[in-house]
């Protein structure tokens, strides 16, 4: 069966917009030219990895290529409407940190230190050694994101949610005296994710977010605003640790060792590109070399695009706030409250999701028809 007129209408649209031919592109996404042209030309289909690939070159959403619901990130996104979907959404958070916080069972959030004095760059970075070393683990490129996030959340108390946010924003920033809080957007742009979901850290650790921050067109390099400036430095740091930079990159940084890294620390080539000269491992012109590199090339080989195929499909897994998501349970468990609570976070119905968590109530506890409809 063909690929679809307008798929193949979108891929040559990409082709277009990023290359000077189609030979040109065939090399920069790493799929055969007798391939490519058989599938512009829908004599064969493009399978989900090469649809990944063009997708990552394009800088455009899968979703995109296949049904053409979503722009493409280049252009301008939606923006929420008077933002009330993003106060609804930090609204629901709002609310279950305080009806933890009556309930007794919401803990003090440990106190982060004072942001040092500085310029934005190097107060960003000295932040971000210090949450290195405060995360305690063995290296932060070995985490994949969501596990990474999991750090976070034990590390930092604060909570961290992947989800489909409004007006394809990256990234979400609150925190409260009871509650912090990080939303990624899913996407299959992993590197974006896990750069939005560090630099929305970083405005926490550092007290910016009291109100919402919302970050919709990430540029970094290109902020003018210092907080958003110290912002991208920290991500920078945390996600690409000087000493575990040091450790790959020994000079000189050849195209293949380049490829390491950024497969490695699961960076796009700009960051890692950005990084590098910041550390005095790239001259100007190597670096203008080596940012424009896509994904593709980053994961040179079978097993390479596959990894990547399998980083952009981890991206769109939701993930949710573990650590609150648990707290809200374990006080439905000890009878604290209903499930309510838990149900309004997750906007799910209280009657699935009892039945999906306790659909046999354990000896001596009471079916969720039978408590007390008390809510903090």
């Amino acid at each position: 069966m063909a690929m679809d007129e307008g798929v193949i209408d979108r891929v040559r649209s990409v082709i277009t917009r990023v290359s000077s031919s189609q030979a040109a592109f065939s090399e920069l996404v790493g799929i055969s030219a007798d391939k490519l042209s058989k599938s512009l030309n829908a004599v064969r289909r493009f399978t989900s990895l090469e649809l990944a690939l063009i997708a990552d070159a394009g800088d455009v959403s899968v979703d995109w290529l296949l049904t053409g619901r979503t722009r493409e990130p280049a252009l301008p996104a939606v923006e929420p409407s008077s933002g009330d979907e993003i106060r609804a959404l930090v609204d629901r958070y709002a609310a279950a940190y305080e009806r933890l916080r009556l309930l007794g069972r919401r803990p003090p959030l440990p106190r982060l230190p004072e942001p040092p004095a500085g310029p934005p760059g190097a107060t960003g970075r000295a932040l971000a050694e210090w949450a290195v070393t405060a995360l305690g683990v063995p290296s932060v490129r070995a985490l994949p994101t969501a596990e990474l996030a999991t750090a976070v959340e034990q590390a930092f108390a604060v909570d961290v949610a992947l989800l489909a946010l409004p007006g394809g924003a990256d990234a979400l920033a609150w925190q409260s005296a009871h509650g912090r809080l990080v939303l990624g957007n899913v996407t299959s742009r992993f590197t974006r994710q896990r750069f939005a979901l560090a630099h929305a850290l970083g405005h926490v650790l550092a007290g910016d977010a009291e109100q919402p921050l919302l970050d919709q067109h990430l540029a970094p390099g290109r902020q003018r605003a210092a907080l958003e400036q110290r912002a991208d430095a920290f991500a920078a740091a945390f996600l690409m640790p000087t000493a575990e930079v040091r450790a790959v990159a020994g000079p000189p940084v050849t195209d293949a060792v380049f490829a390491e890294l950024v497969g490695a620390f699961g960076v796009s080539a700009g960051a890692m590109a950005a990084r590098l000269r910041g550390l005095g491992l790239l001259d100007a012109a190597r670096q203008a070399e080596l940012s424009p590199w896509t994904a593709a090339r980053c994961h040179p080989g079978p097993a390479g695009r596959q990894a990547l195929l399998a980083r952009m499909g981890a991206a769109q897994a939701p993930r949710l706030p573990a650590r609150l998501v648990g707290e809200l349970f374990g006080a439905y468990a000890d009878g604290a409250t209903t499930l309510v609570p838990l149900a309004d976070l997750l906007q799910t119905p209280v009657d699935d999701l009892f039945a999906t968590l306790v659909a046999e109530p354990s000896a001596g506890r009471r079916g969720y028809a039978d408590e007390p409809a008390f809510l903090p």
